[in-house]
């Protein structure tokens, strides 16, 4: 199995266990209700306009949680986790299923 296979195969790994938070706006909304309380980490595709960057940006950077951009774009993150229509950002709420997504996320510069 390929490394970006890997990567999404554990993220669909958080969906199958519930520990994923699916969509901009929920991962905002949760975000604010409970900060770094529940949201672990913030996953987007690469292809997310320039406005729901900062968004997302903005909002990690104040609560303190860490945000990835995946190589990927919305279509690809979706199938990964099981849904039609493209989705903008993921929020994992595990600690352990966090770490287990940070061994295959590719190096960032």
């Amino acid at each position: 199995m390929s490394a970006p296979d890997r990567l999404l195969g554990a993220i669909g790994l958080c969906r199958r266990a519930g520990k994923l938070i699916c969509g901009v706006d929920l991962v905002c909304t949760e975000l604010r209700k409970h900060g770094t309380v529940t949201v672990q980490m913030v996953l987007a595709p690469s292809d997310v306009s320039d406005n729901t960057r900062k968004k997302l940006n903005d909002k990690c950077k104040f609560y303190g949680v860490s945000l990835v951009f995946l190589p990927y774009t919305a279509e690809r993150l979706a199938a990964a986790v099981g849904k039609d229509a493209p989705i903008g950002a993921v929020a994992i709420t595990d600690a352990k299923l966090m770490q287990a997504v940070k061994e295959h996320l590719p190096a960032q510069e």
